[in-house]
């Protein structure tokens, strides 16, 4: 659904491969499921996830990384980018692994029968009861910190196992210099890498090598190494692959030839219609900075010129061009398993037969769920500076991730997916703060009551929901060909407030005084 036109619709980036979304007799439809018939059935604000996207993506994620890899190839999907249980559970029965953070998580994955020896436990500061749900379920436990090691010992040897690590590391990666997406100021990779809080600093890794191959109860069994969305690019995948493999093989040389049988690479790569970092563009910061000065001193042409000139200059703050489309699952595996399989074996380590894990996130299922909202108004003004505003009955609350991330969602109004666009508007939330969810959205002619749908919130959206303004989250469901299922009830005000615990002697009387 590419289209040339500056007025394509802002959703219809290029999709190479199976896309869940489709346009039928002129309304959106997420598999075989009208998102019409969504909204009425089930309510707005809604997350919609599709389970046929997932199972597509996790099939091109193994298919990739196993074409290109001499041993074998475990997926990882992370628990923290979708933490619903329906989910992960067709991940768990297509055998996927699973990447979890918190105990909690550990404890959801767990219950879909997931295999615990694909399951990476990330996290610095792990406590000892967690370290021993780990140790007795016999996950992999990636170690973050120097002493960590020793409290692993210590509770494998009182439950009588093998407690099997992975140390996280953190190359330094200096031939990484084009500027992070993490930050909206212009920093390097590399120095974004080096300010992260995880991973063990190069410094320690030799001794503290040393010191497991004496523990009777800890076997040291590979590597990990997560960098995040940095940079939507091949270049940066195997930049880091080559720093990666340089540090293997240096630790190896120094642990006299010890080779890894597990090498984790982490997540990061991009969704196909990457919103991550895109509401407000770096260089657009800097103008800003820049040019306040520049701004305070048009007052002085008076108060008409002065509004005329901000009504320009938020027209360019506000403004999107299309943005590229990232490489694909398939390029990604390539570009991986190329780089680091030659540079592993440069550095004197035989790739053949290692496994390797992947624990992608974003990319595995920020593609499978859309945000359904419904129009509660729309509003407009004419002085001192022309602006429209689309409320919507949801909110960033809802969306957090995709905030905290200065995300800018592609969006389609459901029942006029391919319609022009006729006029510049904030898509808003009616949460009481400014709930700015896509800044200077090119919309057809809406009206109250149409349905809006954003895309890519398949990924920590949902898992980030809070309920500011006392507003109950959304309801979630999974569409699978033509049904539609529950898969997460929408909260109501009890649950909103059950958590709340008033004290008796404030409910035993209340003060007349004020």
């Amino acid at each position: 659904m590419t289209r040339s036109s500056e007025n394509r619709p802002h959703w219809s980036a290029a999709m190479r491969d199976f896309d869940c979304l489709s346009v039928r007799k002129g309304v959106l439809h997420i598999e075989g499921v009208s998102t019409l018939d969504l909204a009425e059935q089930f309510g707005t604000p809604l997350f919609v996830f599709s389970e046929s996207q997932l199972r597509e993506n996790l099939r091109r994620f193994r298919e990739a990384f196993a074409k290109g890899w001499p041993g074998p190839v475990d997926v990882l999907p992370a628990m923290k980018a979708n933490t619903l249980l329906a989910t992960r559970q067709v991940l768990s029965n297509a055998g996927a692994g699973a990447d979890i953070y918190s105990p909690e998580e550990l404890a959801g994955v767990l219950k879909t029968g997931v295999n615990p020896e694909r399951v990476s436990v990330n996290g610095g500061g792990k406590p000892k009861d967690h370290l021993r749900n780990c140790v007795e379920a016999g996950v992999r436990i990636t170690v973050e910190d120097v002493h960590e090691i020793d409290l692993i010992q210590e509770v494998a040897a009182e439950l009588n196992k093998t407690a099997k690590i992975r140390f996280r590391v953190k190359p330094v990666v200096p031939n990484l210099w084009k500027r992070t997406d993490f930050s909206q100021m212009s920093v390097p990779i590399d120095l974004g890498i080096q300010v992260y809080k995880s991973g063990i600093p190069p410094e320690y890794l030799v001794e503290m090598g040393h010191r497991v191959f004496m523990m009777p109860n800890v076997e040291l069994v590979g590597f990990h190494f997560h960098a995040g969305r940095h940079h939507p690019s091949l270049w940066f995948w195997e930049g880091m692959m080559v720093r990666y493999a340089r540090l293997i093989g240096d630790l190896s040389k120094a642990w006299g030839g010890w080779r890894p049988s597990e090498i984790d690479i982490g997540g990061g790569f991009a969704s196909p219609r990457d919103p991550f970092n895109k509401e407000f563009p770096r260089s657009e910061f800097l103008l800003t900075a820049v040019g306040y000065p520049f701004l305070v001193g048009l007052r002085g042409l008076g108060e008409k010129a002065y509004h005329a000139a901000l009504s320009k200059i938020l027209a360019v703050l506000t403004d999107q061009s299309d943005p590229k489309t990232p490489p694909t699952i398939e390029e990604y595996g390539r570009a991986v398993t190329s780089t680091l399989s030659r540079e592993l074996a440069a550095n004197g380590v035989d790739p053949d037969g290692i496994r390797l894990q992947l624990e992608p996130g974003r990319s595995m299922y920020g593609n499978t769920g859309i945000h359904l909202s419904t129009i509660k108004t729309v509003k407009r003004q004419t002085k001192p500076i022309p602006y429209t505003w689309v409320l919507t009955d949801t909110t960033y609350f809802f969306l957090a991730g995709g905030m905290l991330e200065h995300n800018r969602h592609p969006f389609v109004f459901v029942d006029q997916p391919e319609a022009p666009a006729t006029q510049t508007a904030d898509i808003v939330g009616h949460s009481c703060y400014a709930d700015q969810i896509v800044l200077g959205a090119k919309v057809p002619d809406v009206n109250d009551g149409d349905v809006l749908a954003l895309l890519e919130t398949g990924a920590y959206q949902e898992s980030s929901a809070s309920n500011f303004n006392s507003l109950p989250r959304p309801a979630s469901v999974l569409v699978y060909g033509t049904d539609a299922e529950l898969i997460k009830r929408a909260e109501d005000v009890d649950d909103v407030y059950g958590r709340d615990i008033v004290p008796e002697r404030l409910t035993r009387a209340i003060d007349p005084r004020p």
